[in-house]
């Protein structure tokens, strides 16, 4: 059981006043989630001051609150006052949860794309080669047969924590998971054990927090900073900055021929993609160009853990891949319809680039409220080039305007004489695509992937589900 006096021994702290003697419990930065005798830590963020959350936060049964501003204290609350309240909270959860990473194989994949395929894939070869495996990313983490909602692609520290302390307690031995250049800028990583961290591209993204390509691109290094072993794709400009920037990094990719793991021979046909690495032919059951490179990131790190390219092989084989990522849906119009969970401009010109030229493609996609103009031109640019019509419509326009965000893209896909209607509502703009398409074309929902939800005012979620949508306007037709 934890008592105040241990809690504040792992803590750079400033000053605190301790005015009771309750265990602890545990500890979160969300006054929502406060439980009888847990620690609260009021963290500033983007949107909130969680100094504001405080009294709502005794009011639940908070008995210590770890702050950073000057603030009145009351009788029978135990306080810290520290300098910087998510290194503390990142400090505080690893203790309070047993710093259970420094007991299993930790993985975690950085990148713009391709974070949760590759993240997912480790866990799965891990699990046939080495041992029970989990994941933890985009929507939810998977531990011992249950699937855990997260709210974030990297939650927060302390849910991470609670997380392994799961997976270590049912025997779990290796966890991959997503560090986002959100969770690795605000500290979520901070204090985690990781064996290996792996980079995979690197395109705008994110720039209205990060304000420039370098500040996004250095909040990805941090991963390398704490990684025991880091691997990157070196085909990616950002990649090879990061194979010279930490030299002993293990390299893969496909045109760079000094890559440690290159796949080569690469062929397409009859809907798959046959390649060769380390002389072995791989298969992969999709025409999507961009799972090789995450396929690569697999097999590299499989390997270097021990794993040998018979097991890696066999692995890889029993992989069914994840919904939502460049995964076909049935139908009966003869169409190639495809959803996929893909929300930038790399990820878009990937997409395009998979799928044959001969064949007229339809996209239907949003952007979302907190992307800077550039970042929609952009996405409008790669569109008009690959010459797909595009169905403008919703994507979580949060605390902007539809009809804003469209007339941002619009600007990219006229400077390249594309083609696009607009369809504000998601369900119309499915059916008007299905409708203009004609056999053997490709309609692609791009950006709602698996998520259950559309935030159409601020952040508040509205539940949706892509899928659905789709199936109930195939039944329509």
């Amino acid at each position: 059981m934890k008592k105040f006096e241990d809690l504040v021994g792992v803590l750079d702290y400033v000053s605190y006043e301790k005015n009771n003697s309750y265990p602890i419990n545990y500890i979160s930065n969300n006054s929502k989630e406060i439980e009888d005798r847990d620690v609260f830590v009021a963290v500033r963020g983007n949107l909130a001051d969680g100094h504001d959350y405080i009294d709502p936060a005794i009011a639940k049964g908070a008995r210590v609150i770890i702050h950073e501003e000057d603030i009145a204290y009351r009788q029978g609350i135990s306080y810290i006052r520290v300098k910087d309240a998510r290194l503390a909270l990142s400090q505080a959860s690893s203790f309070l949860s047993g710093y259970p990473s420094k007991d299993l194989r930790l993985v975690a994949v950085t990148g713009s794309n391709g974070k949760t395929t590759t993240s997912r894939l480790i866990a799965h070869l891990c699990g046939e080669i080495f041992g029970k495996s989990g994941s933890i990313g985009t929507n939810k983490a998977f531990v011992g047969g249950e699937e855990i909602e997260t709210s974030n692609t990297t939650p927060d520290i302390y849910k991470i924590n609670k997380i392994l302390q799961k997976a270590k307690d049912e025997g779990i031995e290796t966890m991959a998971l997503e560090a986002s250049s959100h969770g690795l800028s605000q500290r979520r990583l901070d204090g985690l054990d990781i064996d290996y961290g792996i980079f995979t591209n690197l395109s705008e993204e994110h720039l209205d927090y990060h304000k420039n390509m370098e500040n996004y691109f250095r909040a990805k290094m941090i991963l390398f900073d704490k990684a025991r072993v880091t691997l990157a794709n070196i085909d990616d400009p950002y990649g090879k900055r990061a194979k010279d920037l930490y030299p002993s990094t293990i390299s893969f990719g496909i045109d760079n021929p000094d890559a440690d793991f290159r796949a080569s021979d690469l062929i397409k046909k009859d809907g798959k993609i046959s390649f060769k690495v380390k002389g072995r032919e791989i298969i992969l059951n999709t025409i999507a160009d961009f799972e090789v490179y995450n396929t690569l990131a697999a097999i590299a790190c499989l390997a270097t853990m021990g794993a040998s390219m018979d097991e890696i092989i066999r692995g890889l084989s029993t992989f069914k891949g994840l919904k939502s990522r460049f995964e076909y849906i049935k139908n009966d119009l003869g169409l190639n319809i495809i959803i996929d969970f893909a929300h930038t401009p790399r990820a878009f010109e990937a997409i395009f680039a998979s799928i044959p030229k001969k064949a007229s493609t339809y996209a239907v996609f949003g952007i979302n409220g907190d992307r800077n103009k550039d970042f929609r031109r952009l996405i409008g640019e790669v569109t008009a080039k690959a010459k797909v019509f595009a169905i403008l419509t919703t994507d979580d326009p949060k605390f902007d305007q539809v009809s804003r965000i469209n007339a941002d893209i619009i600007e990219g896909i006229k400077a390249y004489g594309g083609d696009f209607v607009i369809r504000e509502d998601r369900k119309e703009a499915m059916a008007y695509a299905l409708g203009k398409a004609k056999k053997g074309d490709y309609v692609l929902l791009l950006g709602k992937g698996e998520e259950q939800f559309i935030k159409l005012k601020g952040n508040e979620k509205t539940p949706y589900s892509e899928r659905e949508t789709l199936l109930g306007v195939l039944e329509s037709l």
